[in-house]
């Protein structure tokens, strides 16, 4: 046994020295039970609401890969496998940096993956289901299996027996019921910060036929909802570890603040909170007790480092054993200097001039497709890729990265750079005299973005836009303008459509979408992405992507540019962490080997 660790008080005076000087951001089986069978004298029925008009934010970037064909294993794995935690590996402790801070430590909360808080919560809470990346299968974790019907529409989940919180509370079905019921009553404003709301607004009604089952019907097919489990819904929370307010308006109502704080016997996960100080770290420590076995590393540390450049520093110094890096110049570096055990993530459409349509009834240029036409033939990626990342990105206009796994050349081809196209279309509209060719560029003041502004302004002013570019805030800023306000014409963003569920981002480009964040509204678009949403396999996905394809290339909501990639950077004496989907990483199985 030994300990590895790190001296605190040196790494927070390192991340103080970075804060003034960067900020990056990304634009931000089978059971008994016969397929299709009713289940048999059901306990307990909930309604949920029709998912027509989900609100949820999709900016956050997922990853990974699965065939739905095969969404879980027949039989549950050991917990531990291969060179994982043994009782004789426990010992030392990690820090971690991550890309930003949690919003709070209730799943609820948290924006959703491990961009934005489902690393650290998953630590306290586990997770039913989880995404293999090197098979591409949905495997239980919590759960013992996950099966669906002949069409997908009904879903049946077996938990594992005799698991239970901290406080006695079993994991059962009635407690995967209550915690799913959270996510329901949850107000619009919660409900802008997390995506996961759009997964659970397509759950019709739950059903408990036994103290182990539960039954999902949900409104529609859904041939990939076993990435609902796999995300934060499938974080159960023990409902009865959550205070009451016992006067004042809210009596009654679960005390989310402090619960978001301290969630004491909320979750079965491997680990229990230490310490929870936004702005600076949170610190969990090894259960003695988890169900999964002994879990080694018995304490993990997570920061924040201002940007990846400080972040890949610190790990370099030593300060850090595992960093989340999003920025292709430093995973560039990374792989010069040979750091290369680190999980790698890819996200389609991860950068975006994201064009606002008309949200909320506005009238700003880009209502006009001609001029979003004009801004689609303008955009040249490389331009962009060499001043923004010195040419180490992935620059690309098509909704597909060439190493997705949908990807194919002739389904999803590039649109042209045209800057002679563009001049024509902008001419055309501005002789019409309602518009004098002034646009306005929203972006945040970190320096990787100031650099992109710089070359999207000026293939932007090349074909005749006169660009105001509005960069002197920081990230919370074109937040506030993009989601808040709707005030803007064109914002650097991403939609992050990774290949496990590339559904969920683009559900924002339906008419009736909470989440539509730009009023962009299409018929044969809403089609497409329903075809996609009702997709079994990897076939049928990758039709709807390509009718997506077409359909976007028709009436241009955005313009894409680049797929961001993130890493995942380890130190090699760290074994045994487990990616799934959404950028998340398991560590109850990970141990530390000199």
């Amino acid at each position: 046994m030994f300990t590895i660790s790190k001296p605190r008080r040196k790494l927070l005076a390192f991340i103080a020295l970075f804060v003034s000087v960067s900020l990056f951001a990304a634009a931000c089986g089978s059971d008994d039970d016969d397929e299709g069978a009713e289940p048999t004298t059901p306990t307990d029925v909930v309604t949920g609401t029709d998912p027509t008009t989900p609100t949820t934010a999709t900016e956050d970037p997922d990853s990974g890969g699965n065939d739905p064909d095969t969404p879980t294993t027949t039989e549950p794995p050991l917990v531990s496998t291969g060179e994982g935690c043994t009782a004789e590996r426990q010992g030392g402790s990690i820090t971690m940096g991550m890309f930003s801070e949690t919003a709070g430590l209730d799943p609820t909360v948290s924006s959703g993956s491990g961009v934005t808080g489902m690393i650290e919560l998953m630590t306290l809470y586990d997770i039913l289901i989880r995404l293999d990346r090197d098979t591409g299968e949905y495997v239980p974790h919590l759960a013992e299996s996950l099966t669906p019907n002949e069409d997908s529409s009904v879903w049946t989940l077996k938990l594992r027996e005799g698991i239970t919180f901290p406080d006695g509370t079993p994991l059962d079905a009635a407690a995967v019921v209550a915690s799913m019921e959270r996510w329901w009553n949850l107000d619009a404003t919660v409900g802008q910060r997390n995506q996961s709301i759009a997964f659970v607004s397509f759950i019709d009604t739950m059903e408990t036929p036994d103290d182990l089952t539960v039954v999902f019907n949900l409104f529609e097919p859904w041939g990939t909802f076993p990435y609902t489990l796999a995300d934060e819904p499938g974080m159960i929370v023990n409902v009865n570890a959550i205070p009451l307010i016992e006067d004042g308006e809210d009596a009654g109502n679960p005390d989310i603040p402090a619960f978001n704080r301290n969630p004491v016997n909320g979750g079965v996960g491997p680990y229990e909170l230490v310490r929870y100080a936004p702005g600076e770290e949170i610190v969990v420590r090894a259960k003695d007790d988890y169900w999964g076995g002994p879990v080694c590393i018995e304490e993990i540390t997570f920061v924040r480092v201002p940007g990846a450049p400080a972040t890949y520093q610190a790990w370099q110094n030593d300060d850090l054993d595992v960093a989340f890096l999003r920025e292709p110049r430093v995973i560039a570096e990374a792989r010069e200097n040979g750091d290369t055990n680190a999980f790698v993530f890819l996200q389609n459409t991860g950068g975006v001039i994201m064009i606002n349509n008309g949200i909320r009834g506005s009238t700003p240029p880009t209502t006009d497709l001609r001029l979003r036409q004009a801004i689609f033939y303008a955009i040249d990626p490389s331009v962009i890729d060499q001043r923004a990342n010195d040419g180490t990105g992935r620059p690309t206009k098509s909704l597909l990265d060439a190493d997705s796994q949908f990807y194919d050349a002739d389904l999803f081809p590039e649109f042209p750079y045209d800057p002679d196209r563009a001049r024509q279309l902008v001419e055309e509209v501005k002789a019409e005299g309602s518009w004098d060719g002034s646009i306005r560029l929203h972006c945040h003041n970190a320096p990787s973005r100031i650099d992109w502004a710089i070359a999207a302004e000026a293939l932007l002013e090349d074909v005749g836009f006169e660009v105001e570019v509005i960069n002197d805030g920081n990230i919370q800023g074109l937040i506030a303008a993009v989601l808040i306000n709707a005030d803007y014409d064109l914002a650097c963003w991403g939609f992050n459509m990774a290949d496990d569920t590339p559904y969920i981002p683009v559900l924002q480009h339906t008419c009736g979408a909470g989440n539509n964040r730009t009023g962009y509204c299409s018929e044969d678009m809403d089609a497409a992405v329903e075809q996609l949403r009702a997709a079994n396999n990897n076939e049928e996905i990758q039709a709807a992507l390509a009718a997506i394809w077409e359909e976007w290339r028709e009436t241009i909501p955005s313009v894409s540019y680049e797929t961001i990639e993130e890493y995942i950077l380890f130190k090699d004496y760290v074994k045994g962490a487990i990616g799934t989907q959404a950028q998340g990483v398991l560590f109850h199985d990970a141990y530390l080997d000199q």
